[in-house]
């Protein structure tokens, strides 16, 4: 009932912002060809994390080549709806960027968010990583096998969490719930660096997470990830065997990225498309990539609005499965 009633009010906040914002949009497209001549801002869906650290890292790219000011702003809560409302509340005029990840699907799934793919144009997916299954170097786990044995026999032996309760991890660990027959809990948790701080302290025995949520405690040894859910073995991640490998089909990389609200000029996303496009393959981005363990995720601004609109027509089961939807 509160998130029904969160969301009608979302709506009616949108409803009254976009007002006017709907107003000139007409306009806005008149004048997309001398876009951009102002600031540009970027509203982030979460805190602190590997989303809002690729946001801060490629704004300056942004800014230079275009050559106005990027500004980055979290606007966290709601399971992404507070920033989704604040975006959608703004002109469709390409001046107001949202962020998209392989998370958004399930929160609009879900009904979290109260808009859905046909409300957004889907730019650029500026990085991907996979899925994992991380736990602390000493733990007695090795591999996967290991780990679907010990909660066959004992579901509460190890305690599971990641990155909220309707979420692309919590949809992978239930992928591997489903394959290998166990039925074990799971910890949402609020952000990804409390998934770090949770898994380094101890409060969680088990992380599903992307690997680089631990900042340098992969490469240091400190974790161990017991698998990554690449279809081959990463380059990033060579020594740690696929999912696949061990015998489980899951095959799962999280995307983030930027969209605009629907209705904002075509030329204005394709240009924006095409700066992001370019940074993505400078060496100085590429080292960024390679340094954060990233990868680049070269798609059309037109496969990523269809990707959208895939998965959240294809969480909709995992969902209803978990009872939450």
């Amino acid at each position: 009932m509160k998130k029904r009633l969160l969301s009608m009010m979302m709506v009616l906040l949108v409803l009254t912002m976009g007002l006017y914002a709907n107003g000139q949009d007409e306009t806005n497209a008149e004048d997309s060809s001398n876009w951009p001549e102002k600031e540009i801002f970027i509203n982030v869906h979460a805190g602190s994390g590997n989303l809002d650290t690729a946001m801060r890292l490629i704004a300056p790219f942004i800014s230079e080549r275009l050559g106005v000011d990027v500004l980055v702003q979290n606007k966290p809560g709601g399971s992404q709806a507070v920033s989704q409302v604040a975006t959608q509340g703004e002109p469709a005029d390409g001046y107001t960027f949202q962020t998209f990840t392989g998370s958004t699907s399930f929160s609009m799934a879900s009904g979290a968010i109260p808009f859905g793919p046909e409300d957004w144009s889907v730019v650029s997916s500026i990085q991907r990583e996979p899925a994992s299954i991380a736990v602390l170097a000493d733990s007695p786990l090795k591999t996967i096998d290991d780990l679907v044995a010990a909660l066959k026999e004992d579901p509460d032996s190890y305690i599971i969490g990641g990155y909220q309760s309707a979420s692309f991890m919590r949809y992978v660990y239930y992928k591997l719930q489903e394959l290998t027959g166990f039925n074990a809990k799971w910890i949402p948790i609020d952000t990804t660096d409390e998934v770090a701080t949770a898994l380094l302290g101890k409060h969680i025995d088990v992380a599903i997470m992307t690997p680089s949520t631990t900042g340098t405690a992969v490469s240091r040894g400190d974790v161990r990830l017991l698998g990554i859910a690449t279809a081959e073995r990463s380059p990033n991640y060579p020594d740690v065997p696929t999912f696949r490998e061990q015998g489980i089909d899951i095959v799962e990389i999280l995307w983030r990225g930027l969209g605009v609200k629907k209705g904002t000029d075509s030329a204005i996303i394709q240009k924006m498309a095409d700066t992001i496009s370019e940074i993505t393959q400078t060496e100085e981005w590429k080292e960024i990539q390679e340094k954060y363990n990233q990868e680049n995720d070269p798609v059309s601004p037109q496969q990523l609005d269809e990707r959208l609109a895939n998965e959240v027509a294809g969480r909709t089961k995992f969902l209803q499965d978990l009872g939450l939807k």
